[in-house]
Formats: C-alpha cells, structure tokens, sequence
C-alpha cells in the first residue's frame, strides 16, 4: 500500500549554519515529508547548493543576493512528481515548481511575503501565479498576514486593536480569493483557535503561516495540522494527501549505521547468531542454505530491535510533544511570563532529542578531521562538493521513441530494455557448435598467454580465514548493500563469527557447489551518463548493487588473479591494473601526436565508442577465454558461481522493482568485473596488434598501435587507407564471437595531416566523427596543434 503524502510549510528562520541544516532534514525526515515548503532561509545563491540531503534531493531554491529573504521547496525521493518547470523571483520572496504526476499537473508555491504592507508584491505575486501555474495549485508559506484577524490573532494588551483587518491582511485575503484558493486547516477546525507564531516584544499570537490549495485538491486531503514551535520560532504547518499515484512503494530495508552503535545490540545479535548456527549447522544442511538463512534470522532481530528503540524514542517525543501541546494552549490563552518559562524549557528538552543524531554526525566529522588534517586526502574535495541530489527519472524515451512518464512506466521500459540488453544474442550458448568452433579458431590464432604452474598452484589453493579477515576489513561500512540490506558494518562487528562460514561455503563453491537464487540477485541503480540527454532510455550506466558477502568472494578473487594480470594482459591495458596508471597512455599519446607532426607523418588518432562494453560481454567467449588462459578449474568454478543463472531488478522510486535474469555481460560494481573485462578485451587487441595491414607508429623499434584504459580505446594509426579498413574487420570479427560492439558513428577521429580527400573518402565508408583539433581521453583533450 502506498502512504499518504505529507505536505508540510515552515518558516526555519536562516539555515547558513550546517547544524540547523541537519535539524531541517532530520526533522523533515522523523516526520515523513513528502514535500517542504521552507521560507526565510537567508542563503545567499553562491551557497543554495548546500542545501539538500538524503532522501531529499531535490530542492529547489530562490535566494537573493544578500542573505535576506529566500524560499525553497523539497521533494523527498519518493515524491512521484516529475518536475518540468521551475521559475522564481529575483527578491528569494516566492518560488514555483510544476511537474506531473502521470498525467495530472501540479504547481507547487513557496511564499514569504513582506512584514508590513506592500501592495506591488501581491499584485506580481498574483501575475506570476497566473502566468506559471498550471493544474492543481498547492501553496506554502509565511505570509505576515491574516485571513480572519478574529480568530487568527490572540487579544494582547500591547496591541491597540488586535482584532482590526491591517492592509496587508486585506491584500493577502484578495490574492486567496482572487485564486480561488481555500485555507486548509480553516476549513477543517472552521472556529478553534490556534497559531503559528509568537511574538514576544507584542506579547501575541497569530496564525501566518498557512498551506493554501485550488479547489480541486480538496478531495485530496485527509488531514491538516498546526504543529508546536520547537527549534524554529515557526510552527510547521502540514496537510496529508491521499496517494497522488498509485504505484508500489519501491522501498527497501538496509542496515541502519546507526543501530550497531547502541548499547546492548551487538550482544543481542551475537547470541542470535551463536544459537542459529549450534541449532543448524548440521551435515544434512549446505552451506548455502545456512549462510542465506542466517540473513533472514538477523534481519528479523535488527528489525526488532530498530523497531523498539524507535518506539521508546519516539513515545519520549510524543510525551514531550504532548506536554509542550498543552503549555502552548495555556500560554496561547494568557500569555504569562510563568508559563512561557515552562514552555521554554519544554521545547529545550524536546529539541534535545532532535540533536541527538546531529551531535553525533559532528563528532564523527570532528574526529575524521583531526586524524586526516596532515595527510593528503579528500575532505575538502568533499567539503566543497554540491549535497546529495536525486537521480530521480522524469520521463524516458525508448528505443523506439515512446515516451513513459509514470514510475511504473519508466521501470516497465527500463526493465525491457535492460532485459534484452544482457540477453541481447540468445542463439550464443555453450550448445551451439559453430560458435565454439567459432571461439577457438580465434583464441587460437590471437595467441593467449598461459599461466605458469606457480601461479596456477596460487590460484588453486584454497581460502583461508586470514584472506577473508583481511578483505572484511577494507569494507567501507556504509557502502550500500545490495537486496540483503546488509552493509560492510554488519561483517565487520561480526567478524568472529561469520567469516568461518564464508570461508567453508567459499572452498565449498571451489568444488562445484552453488549459491541460493537470492545470493545472485542484484539491484541495479541507473547513473545518467555525463552531457547526455537523461531522457534516452541508452544513456544510463547500471551500477549493480551487490550483496556483501558476493563482494567479498569477488574481492577475494580479485586479489588472487591480480598478480598474474602481468602475464596475461599487455601493459597497453592499464585500467585497474595492479601498478599501471591512466597517465602512461595519455603521455604516450601526446608524445606520438608529437612525433606524427613534427616528422609529418600522415595519421589517425581513434577513439572507439564501445556498446554498453561491460554489458555485452558473452559468456561463452569468456568463459573459454578464461580456460585457455590456464585458470584452474577450482577458480572457474567460482566464477561460474558468480554467474550461475543471476537475476537483476531495476530501482525506481515509487515503485516494486520485476527482477529479470542476466545471460550475458560482466556486473558494473562486482569487484571481479575489470579484471574479467581486461582479460576478455585482450584477445582483441593481440589481434590488432599482430595485424600487419593495421599499421601505427614504430618508434624506437617498437611499433605502437592500441592503447586502453578498461573500455576506453584510443588507435593511433598510420597509412590510413590501409589501416583503417583493416582495423574495422578485426572489430567485426571480434564482434560476431564475444558481443563486443563498437558504435562507428559515436568513435571520433583526430586527423593528422591527412589529406581533405582521403579523409572524406574514408568517413564516407566509415561514418566516424572527425574533430579538427582536439580528442577528448581519459578526461584530457589531446591536441595536434603545438
């Protein structure tokens, strides 16, 4: 069932204090916010970018250029809305957000209207309301004003005529009907009283924050609240909606950071886990069949305990809440020096437990800075990174020019697409005959080194404790998990006790055993590629999260077939090669422009445009690549473990994700992945590199012809009208057998001193990209010209 929506307003007072920043989105979070009109945050636009933290990504600000003024609207991730336009003031007074959801619009609007009567904002204000806002129409905001000064406004001895309809009260009631818009909260307590603000100087109350909508969003609403004024001198204002889309949840559990910390949880976990493993660790039972059950047994203890303290803590919030609740109304009623102490320190002791976790953030950050002040690191790189922003889908484009603009849509189309992706040659498998023939004619010929029976005997040992402690160790502890929801944290504190099993179900996979289905199963996060268009369905990297204990395997092999890389892949490869840099093959590439322009030497510089290179990969070619480099069998037969029949199931907020299986490809995020792909490419380049038609420079002696960072290819070739054609049948070749796939019309050239005529005879073959003067590689754009 999918929740309501929260909707929620509040004047924060200044947020340039990182500590008020973590009590908003704390808060935002305890309360369950869907979406936040927040007012007065006095940031200056140079720093907006600091605004935003999980699970709020996107927020959308208006700042003035002083630190005066400034609005903003959040949207947790979860918020199907799919923004399509935003459009704000000059002043940080009002902010408009417009999106759909499905097919219905909705403009969202923050307002902080002057203190004192200002008839030029509410006639623009009124303007940009009716020129931008399309749809259902829902405001926020602190407006200085009352609708209904009688009921708005308590009776202060201070004040001459309390009760009297001021001139911004008169302009802020014509903006509300002028739009026909209808005050929530009003409308469901039509004769209580109650406030969002206190004035001391006046010794008053007053209701001026409100949470406005159109007409057609009544029916919406559920609920509307004012909630008590605690670290802001506001209340916060919220309404609950009704589910504005229909979808799943898309919600999973993770492994809170924070839990393991408490006092008592460690030990209550540990027991649960010494007595599950003396009650079923038994020969009758495998080792993947335990090890898989044992994550359902701690999840449920965690989520138990998770459960009880949030219980505890949260009954200590309410009582406090309650007690603040009722020293409000009492003061509200005869505002008394007495009771406003008693208030005071009230919303003290509720306030600290806000802070709780936020004094828990900032010494952790104390801390790591002092261990890494001398020491070259990345805290200020960090530090001045933009905050977290959502990655969230608005609308994709399919192969076929469909457009999906609903959650469910978009996850159905990205589902499709991914599916046929890693299954993209069905008629591929170890049956089919020709292919295998196919496969080793070609190994054959590319001459693929051999290990030595050293390394071989290295490979084949098996795992010990000491390996998997030592791996266990490196985890970063809050790494996201992957379907489990275990994160490296849960095998760090219970190091004792888990890894002797992995390591007795590793060795046990060494032999031929297998992983449970649910082991395999990855979930798959989509990064938009750099400077392309997020809405082709082709250009989002998945980024597979993985189970830890998969990763551990993974990382063990690593490590295990990491010193032998030298002898099966040339040093022309130098991505995640253990002691090569990205820095060799650019040096080596400047230096051979160099030397193609000042011996005038006619030349191409090529940099090929690989197909989702990690994804199309195809198992049969790699795993018989693999046995022809003399892996033992004991490490193959972990690796097929590793790809034994795995499914995958894309994430998309607001909805459940459908797994799908994989038949092809190596995992992005598996930390086996480079080194398969390295060794899988490599046969390729051996064949380029033995091809005397493809032709580079031969400097010293030596002939270089292919560079390679991981799937990023660069050619430097001479003799074009030769090389070139040579160079395509090879990739053809190499194609038709393994899945590798180059988009010709994406790879781009870099001319040196190539005539205009052979150049255009060439491209016209060959629709490859020509760019005058500089090639973009590894991050740095080589150039011909000096």
């Amino acid at each position: 069932m999918v929740p309501e929506l929260l909707v929620l307003s509040l004047n924060v007072k200044g947020l340039n204090s990182p500590r008020k920043r973590r009590l908003l989105f704390r808060d935002l979070k305890r309360k369950s916010a869907g979406i936040a009109f927040l007012q007065e945050t006095r940031m200056p636009r140079t720093a907006a970018y600091r605004l935003g933290a999980r699970p709020y990504g996107r927020v959308y600000t208006s700042c003035a250029l002083p630190k005066r003024n400034g609005v903003a609207i959040a949207l947790h991730d979860s918020c199907p809305l799919m923004v399509e336009e935003i459009h704000t003031d000059t002043m940080g007074r009002y902010l408009l957000v417009k999106g759909r959801v499905a097919t219905r619009w909705y403009s969202l609007l923050s307002v902080y209207a002057p203190n004192g009567s200002d008839a030029s904002f509410w006639r623009e204000l009124s303007s940009f309301v009716a020129g931008h806002a399309r749809g259902t129409l829902i405001v926020g905001g602190d407006f200085n004003a009352t609708l209904c000064p009688p009921l708005d406004r308590s009776t202060s001895p201070r004040l001459a005529s309390p009760h009297a309809l001021s001139s911004q009260d008169r302009q802020f009631y014509s903006f509300v009907t002028d739009h026909q818009l209808c005050d929530v909260w009003r409308l469901h307590h039509p004769s209580v009283k109650d406030y969002t603000f206190y004035s001391a100087p006046h010794s008053s109350y007053s209701r001026i924050d409100y949470i406005l909508v159109s007409s057609d969003c009544m029916p919406l609403i559920i609920t509307s609240r004012i909630g008590s004024i605690t670290w802001s001198d506001h209340a916060d204002v919220s309404i609950a909606l009704q589910p504005l889309y229909k979808g799943g949840e898309g919600r999973r559990w993770r492994l809170d950071p924070i839990l393991l910390q408490q006092p008592g949880i460690r030990t209550r976990v540990k027991d649960s886990l010494t007595e599950y493993f003396a009650l079923n660790e038994t020969p009758d039972v495998s080792t993947a069949v335990l090890w898989e059950a044992h994550k359902a047994v701690t999840r449920g203890v965690l989520i138990s305990q998770a459960a009880y303290r949030k219980k505890e803590k949260l009954k200590d919030i309410l009582t406090l809440q309650t007690k603040l609740r009722t020293q409000e109304l009492i003061h509200k009623a005869a505002p008394e020096e007495a009771s406003y102490l008693l208030l005071s320190q009230t919303r003290t002791d509720l306030n600290r437990l806000f802070i709780e976790d936020a004094g828990r953030a900032l010494l952790w950050s104390k801390q790591r800075y002092f261990e890494r002040s001398n020491k070259i690191d990345t805290p200020l790189a960090r530090k001045i990174k933009p905050k977290y922003k959502s990655n969230q889908i608005a609308k994709i484009v399919d192969k076929q020019g469909v457009s999906h603009g609903t959650p469910k849509e978009i996850r159905d189309a990205f589902t499709a697409y991914f599916a046929k992706l890693y299954h993209h040659t069905p008629s591929h498998n170890d049956s089919n005959r020709t292919l295998q023939a196919d496969i080793e004619g070609y190994l054959t010929k590319s001459s693929i080194p051999h290990l030595n029976e050293q390394q071989i005997a290295a490979l084949d040992s098996p795992f010990t404790e000491e390996e998997i402690r030592e791996v266990v160790k490196e985890l970063k502890p809050n790494k996201a998990p992957g379907p489990d929801g275990l994160t490296g944290q849960y095998y760090k504190c219970f190091a004792n006790s888990l890894v002797p099993r992995l390591c007795t179900m590793f060795n046990s996979l060494r032999g031929g055993g297998g992983l449970m289905p649910e082991a395999l199963l990855a979930s798959v996060v989509l990064i938009p590629k750099p400077g392309k268009d997020v809405q082709g369905i082709d250009n989002y990297r998945p980024i597979s999260l993985l189970n830890t204990d998969l990763k551990i395997l993974a990382k063990l092999m690593a490590l295990r077939l990491g010193p032998m890389l030298s002898t099966l892949i040339h040093p022309d490869q130098v991505g995640f090669m253990p002691g090569r840099q990205a820095f060799e093959n650019t040096r080596r590439a400047a230096d051979l422009i160099w030397w193609a322009r000042s011996r005038k030497v006619p030349s191409l510089f090529l940099s090929l445009d690989a197909e989702k290179a990690f994804d199309r990969a195809e198992w049969p070619f790699l795993f018989r690549l693999l046995e022809r480099a003399g892996l033992p069998e004991s490490f193959l037969a972990l690796t097929r473990a590793l790809y034994a029949k795995p499914m995958a199931q894309i994430l998309i907020p607001g909805t459940d994700p459908t797994p799908f299986p994989i038949r092809n490809g190596t995992r992005q995020g598996c930390p086996l992945s480079p080194t398969l792909f390295a060794i899988f490419l490599e046969p390729l380049m051996r064949m380029i590199r033995a091809d005397g038609d493809i032709r580079g420079f031969l400097v010293g002696g030596q002939q270089f012809k292919v560079s390679a960072y991981a799937d990023d290819v660069l050619l430097s070739l001479t003799d074009p009208e030769i090389s070139l054609p040579a160079l395509m049948s090879q990739l053809t070749k190499y194609s038709q057998i393994s899945g590798y796939k180059i988009n010709i019309n994406k790879s781009m050239i870099l001319p040196i001193l190539v005539p205009a005529r052979m150049l255009q005879a060439l491209t016209r073959e060959m629709p490859l990209q020509i760019s005058a003067s500089e090639l973009p590689y590894l991050g740095i754009k080589l150039t011909w010209s000096p």
